[in-house]
């Protein structure tokens, strides 16, 4: 139950960090992956949280699940950036 709380909490968050980062970053995969969750940190960070280590490795497969779903639901197409303001964050 724990653990789906905090899905609860973060999903939100990852899906519209990870919209974001395919729309402003031009790289590999890993590093938007990577790119998301530093940007989910830094934003805690300011925001006075730290985010505790398993809460990151729930959020990193968070991160990978929702770029998995929006490929397989061509939300995200491959070699071609998201279309700004399609509503599909």
């Amino acid at each position: 139950m724990k653990t789906l709380l905090l899905i609860s909490k973060y999903l939100p968050v990852v899906m519209g960090t990870v919209a974001a980062v395919e729309q402003t970053v031009h790289a590999p995969g890993s590093t938007k992956a990577q790119v998301a969750l530093n940007t989910i940190q830094t934003v805690s960070a300011i925001a006075g949280e730290t985010i505790p280590e398993p809460h990151v490795q729930l959020i990193s497969g968070l991160i990978n699940g929702v770029v998995d779903t929006f490929n397989k639901t061509r939300v995200f197409t491959k070699g071609a950036p998201a279309a700004a303001g399609t509503g599909n964050a």
